[in-house]
């Protein structure tokens, strides 16, 4: 070997390295950022589904649900989620730290497969864009199997190559065991057997032929074959569609419909200006590829790498086109790194022919150092002209996103839900003073079983065929499939269970199903609104509620706060379960360095205009005085005017540290607004417990009394009450709280 290319392989080295060393970086800071505030949310969506088989398979050994029916879909998803909860706890965090682990695993996988097509350089951009990708954000941070779908499904696709376009024999075996296993994370994994035809559309037929190919695609086409068969036959959870298949053609008929170009639109949608390259590259790939009669080495490789890409992008596509499912663009999340893959392949060559094209008129032919710069120069314009959904301010917002946050969904779930919803809150809050004889009804009837203790008596849902077909008839009646619980479809059904409940209690759990009428109707939807006095606590998205019917009616009428601290529509503070706190929870403040906000929360205002007596009940615990003191701000404003009608500051050292429940009271006018802008914030290491607002209602002779709020001075009425200063002059009439409710 010459000087000369002993001194170009090692400048390739060095320059291999510097990426290698700061994809290294990257894959640290992606896993620390993905890895951020993974329990705030509740479990939703497909979550559940996925987190009750794990449940389940930890108490079992195998996914078993309540309802005795096994969840085969993703099965080998679920041992995963089921052994990460056995090793590190059954917390939501564990089971999405699944996938962000997969996500960030991704990466390296990405930039070794894009290093076979480009050069360094660009295969680390293309890593950044994945990296920072809106798409790999959002389900990066979910216990659903599509992180871990996309790092097989690229797995596959890598090995794949190395072993079949590269024939390197050592990795046959894990290839076929990789194409074996993953349509068990999920059936989409299925995509990989387009591979093989790859090979039909690269080397033609005799190479197609050769024992090394029609082997493994025997077992592999055998094995697919066997698994959507069983899926037809057995299962009763995990399909799409409701389902009546007596016969292999009628499976043929429940599988396939007439074609469709909708996953092409999809992802036209999703990916518009990538798209629309990446499509049109096609016809740049056929140019090339018919442009010449012969080819160098080197060159016919990537053309065939290329087509490997295209044909792995495409007929996944066209076959699912064929496919019945429900139009989702989410189905094509594991293809996200091949179009991506395909999108550095058109900006490189799209570049390359488009200098060539400019220079050949000129006769011009630089130097190679000044070509490459001009092809680097439109590459980077191409870069920042098609690269969609790639946005630091997007990742920070999901990884920060929070209750009642605005999600765009038309193009990454399609999922109807602009929101986050709060199922632990509710499903907690019952777990925590259920009783064995009580009865529950909800309309999730999976979260509510995670959530609340394993126990679902009733489901209830009045929507129909195509909306959730969870039923099944029993022997005992119909029930949902998941559970077991009975199901209530109609008012009259629901009611019946309330009057013959006897002297047990009754949760109704109300998740945001209720006010959509397709799940709920507009019927029972408005008896259950209607039983305000029966409510007791509301979830953080401000739609979940749990209704209680005692075992008396004078239990039910007891009065109650108007609204609790602790249905702030906000992840602000940590909710705790007292029986000596209104509706039995309260929130707490505490350990925040920072100012912990949350502005302009709306709050509809059903009281009429007049003089109220605001009360706060609060509270503090005994700590060491060196932690820093807390800082408790609470403004209540007028939607439309903005008119401050309330606003308070209370420091943790102006509440004496007993334990007890103090009330503070302030002396308010409430103006004819129909909705109110609520912000809170806190700051400070002390814990300040917040357990509800209430406004009294004063009459004439109570507002003169009243009156002396308004005095500076600071003087003890009794030894229970006392007046308090604030930091902005105004006064706080403090009193021991009295009530108590006890479950």
């Amino acid at each position: 070997m010459s000087l000369f290319s002993r001194e170009k392989k090692s400048s390739q080295f060095k320059g291999e390295l510097i990426f290698i060393i700061l994809l290294i970086f990257l894959c640290l800071f992606i896993f620390s950022l993905r890895s951020r505030n993974l329990d705030r949310l509740s479990l939703w969506m497909d979550e559940g589904f996925y987190v009750l088989a794990a449940q389940q398979i930890i108490h079992h050994g195998y996914p078993l649900y309540p309802s005795g029916h096994i969840l085969f879909k993703g099965i080998l998803y679920s041992y995963l989620l089921a052994f990460f909860g056995l090793i590190f706890g059954p917390e939501t965090s564990t089971f999405r730290m699944i996938s962000v682990i997969s996500s960030v695993l991704v990466l390296p996988l990405f930039y070794l497969l894009a290093r076979k097509l480009v050069n360094p350089a660009l295969a680390f951009i293309g890593t950044l864009i994945l990296a920072f990708s809106a798409w790999e954000t959002e389900y990066s941070r979910t216990a659903i199997y599509f992180s871990v779908l996309q790092l097989v499904y690229l797995a596959g696709l890598y090995f794949f190559h190395l072993a079949y376009l590269e024939r390197k024999r050592k990795y046959f075996w894990p290839t076929l065991l990789l194409f074996l296993l993953a349509p068990h994370i999920h059936q989409l994994a299925m995509g990989l057997f387009f591979s093989f035809l790859a090979l039909f559309f690269i080397f033609g037929l005799r190479r197609f032929l050769e024992k090394e190919v029609t082997l493994p695609l025997f077992f592999i086409a055998l094995s697919y074959l066997l698994l959507q068969l069983h899926e037809l036959f057995f299962w009763k959870v995990g399909h799409v569609y409701e389902k009546e298949v007596t016969s292999f053609k009628e499976g043929l008929s429940y599988f396939f419909q007439s074609f469709t170009l909708s996953y092409f639109r999809e992802i036209l949608q999703s990916f518009p200006r990538m798209g629309v390259l990446v499509f049109l590259s096609f016809f740049l790939y056929l140019g090339l590829r018919t442009g010449r009669k012969l080819f160098e080495p080197g060159e016919k490789n990537f053309l065939d790498r290329w087509l490997f890409l295209i044909i792995n992008f495409l007929l996944p596509l066209i076959f699912m086109g064929f496919f019945r499912t429900h139009i989702q663009p989410r189905y094509l999340f594991q293809l996200h790194p091949l179009l991506l893959l395909l999108f550095l392949v058109a900006v490189q060559e799209t570049s390359k022919a488009l200098i060539n094209l400019i220079l050949q008129p000129f006769s011009l032919r630089p130097k190679m150092w000044l070509q490459k710069s001009l092809v680097w120069l439109l590459a980077l314009i191409c870069f920042s002209l098609f690269s969609d959904q790639v946005s630091w301010t997007m990742t920070q917002k999901i990884i920060n996103r929070d209750y009642k946050d605005r999600i765009t969904t038309d193009v990454i779930t399609r999922s109807g839900r602009t929101e986050h919803h709060d199922y632990q809150g509710v499903g907690s809050y019952v777990r925590q003073y259920l009783k064995s004889d009580d009865i529950v009804i909800a309309m999730h009837m999976v979260f509510q079983y995670v959530y609340g203790g394993g126990k679902v008596d009733y489901w209830l849902w009045t929507g129909g065929p195509g909306t959730w077909d969870a039923w099944e008839k029993t022997a005992e009646g119909w029930k949902d499939i998941y559970v077991g619980a009975r199901w209530l479809n109609s008012l009259d059904d629901l009611k019946k269970v309330i009057t013959q409940r006897g002297n047990c209690r009754l949760w109704l759990v109300a998740t945001p199903s209720l006010y959509q009428r397709d799940h709920i109707n507009q019927e029972v939807a408005d008896y259950i609104l209607s039983q305000k006095h029966r409510l007791v606590f509301r979830g953080r998205d401000a739609l979940s509620a749990v209704y209680l019917w005692e075992e008396t009616e004078e239990a039910a009428v007891k009065t109650r706060p108007l609204w609790e601290a602790e249905w702030l529509p906000a992840s602000l503070g940590e909710i705790k379960f007292d029986s000596t706190a209104s509706r039995g929870s309260f929130l707490r403040l505490a350990r925040s360095q920072k100012i912990k906000s949350k502005n302009n929360i709306p709050w509809t205002n059903e009281l009429p205009p007049g003089i109220y007596q605001l009360c706060l009940a609060l509270r503090t615990q005994f700590e060491e005085k060196k932690l820093q003191p807390s800082r408790l701000e609470i403004t209540l404003r007028t939607k439309k005017t903005n008119l401050v009608v309330f606003h308070g500051i209370v420091r943790s050292e102006e509440l004496p540290a007993t334990g007890e429940w103090l009330i503070l009271r302030s002396r308010i006018q409430l103006p004819p607004a129909k909705e109110f802008n609520l912000s809170v914030s806190f700051q400070g290491e002390r814990v300040i417990e917040w357990d509800y607002v209430d406004f009294v209602p004063l009459t004439l002779e109570d507002s003169s009394v009243e009156s002396i709020l308004n005095h500076k001075a600071s003087f003890q009425l009794n030894l229970n009450r006392q007046f308090l200063k604030g930091e902005k002059g105004e006064n706080w009439l403090l009193d021991k709280k009295q009530s108590q409710i006890s479950y």
